[in-house]
């Protein structure tokens, strides 16, 4: 095709709030545009790179025996609810009702979906293990789409499935697609790094994210330099470094302070003492109202997704000035004991 008669021609000038290269390059050169918030078009040059992606990464699940199919996009909002999976989704899941009084939730992720259509079939031991597959649209009401592409409301992805006879051949399951990936990684000449993850809202007990590293990335990741672990901020284990040990425990004592102190900075402006010297309690509430006070030392900070493997719940999210006065404290003098109707963690 002539460059006359393309759709989506090259242009100068780049959106007011495009910061990433990426995001800049793609619009001048008529990749992409933007119709709302989190939701793009790809233009001819950029379905023609879409194309080509679509084709490894089909050729690479076709490669370990793994058969495409594709589900509705509307799933029943009771196959969701089975799971609890929609309040675990919370916010970012969208929700639909069809004239008929209908509930459906617009395609987030699959898995309810696919193990409903597996059941369908009442697989025995003998057929499995079943990999299946599809590339289809997804929607999620990302609280933070930014990035042009990089982050977005509406996209397409391809979300693979496999159902096990055993753990053991789960496990060989799970490492033919972790293969499958860095494959696909090479062939996209994308230097990524396996690092261990939280598997979220999906559930599930192992995971990988395959990282690449960025200056404009929004995530985390440690790397081991002596044995190579490599994790998610969110999944990271550490070593508690000890302190003062040698230090004799002092008695229990009530003293009076400003009232400006109220922050770890504060504390240490008035006291002068490292942040470790000082207690903190950080509190958060669930999807239920249930208030939950976090105790942690002073210079470290709260992992949002442990703290909710620990207490068992779906979301947590920051109080409010109004949920403090409820249990009779407010911004600033909380404490971590003597707070009636709430859970202390430490």
């Amino acid at each position: 095709m002539r460059y006359s008669q393309l759709f989506g021609k090259t242009v100068k000038s780049v959106p007011s709030d495009a910061r990433l290269v990426s995001h800049k390059l793609l619009f001048k050169g008529g990749f992409i545009r933007q119709f709302s918030t989190g939701r793009w078009s790809l233009l001819p040059l950029g379905m023609r790179v879409w194309e080509k992606i679509y084709k490894i990464i089909d050729e690479e699940m076709k490669a370990i025996g793994c058969q495409k199919l594709v589900v509705p996009t509307l799933h029943p909002i009771e196959i969701w609810k089975a799971t609890n999976r929609d309040q675990a989704f919370g916010e970012e899941m969208l929700v639909v009702d069809d004239h008929h009084g209908a509930r459906f939730a617009i395609g987030a992720t699959a898995e309810g979906m696919m193990v409903e259509l597996v059941k369908m079939f009442a697989p025995s031991y003998k057929d499995l293990p079943i990999l299946i597959y599809q590339f289809s649209q997804k929607f999620r009401d990302d609280k933070r789409p930014r990035g042009g592409i990089m982050r977005v409301r509406e996209f397409m992805m391809k979300d693979a499935y496999s159902f096990c006879a055993t753990e053991r051949q789960a496990f060989e399951v799970y490492q033919k697609f972790y293969n499958a990936y860095l494959k696909i990684a090479k062939r996209l000449e994308l230097p990524v790094i396996p690092v261990e993850a939280d598997s979220g809202a999906i559930g599930g007990s192992l995971s990988h994210e395959f990282q690449l590293e960025s200056p404009y990335g929004d995530n985390i990741y440690f790397v081991c330099d002596n044995c190579g672990y490599a994790a998610n901020i969110e999944n990271a284990e550490f070593e508690r470094l000890p302190i003062n040990l040698d230090e004799e425990i002092k008695p229990f004592q009530i003293i009076s302070q400003p009232e400006w102190v109220k922050t770890m900075e504060d504390n240490f402006k008035h006291y002068g003492q490292p942040l470790w010297r000082y207690l903190k309690n950080v509190v958060f509430k669930d999807n239920k109202g249930r208030i939950f006070i976090a105790s942690l030392r002073g210079d470290q900070n709260v992992n949002e997704i442990k703290l909710k493997k620990v207490l068992g719940v779906d979301s947590l999210q920051p109080v409010t000035k109004e949920d403090l006065e409820k249990i009779g404290t407010k911004p600033g003098y909380v404490h971590s004991w003597g707070i009636k109707g709430v859970t202390f963690v430490g």
